[in-house]
């Protein structure tokens, strides 16, 4: 199996704190959990990110720096080895715009904002309602969780996986 860095981000957070889906490419879509030993780097697909990109990427590095720390080369080779990137730093940018909404408007601890981005990963790939079920909320309230959910706007983009 091979998958980006985001989709290893995901399956790393939701693993250690929520249970979480991944969808299959196959006509009928079905959930599976995929041990996260099993997942593996995919190959470098882009030598270059297509123009405006890596601009795209390096505004939103430093809103996640406290809670995913990667430097700059990291955040780019994970898009690099994406099959069609740009989606990918699309989903980022709405996770950073919904966090940052999120984090500036209250005095949160590094494990609530590590919450908060967890749920955001859970989001990216899910609904609101799915999100909720399934999140072990230990540092922000359920109302909390609520009004961070809303403010990521996005359509859920399920993980999709190779099978190799």
């Amino acid at each position: 199996m091979r998958m980006s860095p985001f989709h290893i981000a995901l399956a790393s957070v939701l693993i250690v704190s929520f249970a979480f889906f991944l969808m299959r490419k196959s006509r009928f879509a079905r959930t599976q959990s995929v041990r996260l030993s099993d997942i593996q780097l995919g190959p470098i697909r882009h030598q270059k990110l297509p123009d405006g990109l890596e601009a795209r990427v390096l505004k939103f590095e430093p809103i996640f720096a406290e809670v995913y720390p990667r430097t700059h080369q990291g955040w780019l080779d994970g898009f690099m080895r994406d099959a069609n990137p740009e989606p990918e730093v699309a989903i980022w940018e709405a996770m950073a715009l919904a966090y940052q909404s999120f984090t500036e408007k209250q005095s949160l601890s590094l494990d609530a904002k590590k919450e908060a981005f967890g749920l955001l990963l859970m989001r990216s790939a899910g609904n609101e309602q799915q999100t909720l079920s399934r999140a072990e909320l230990k540092h922000l309230s359920r109302a909390d969780a609520e009004v961070l959910l809303r403010l990521y706007s996005a359509a859920p983009q399920p993980v999709l996986y190779e099978k190799h």
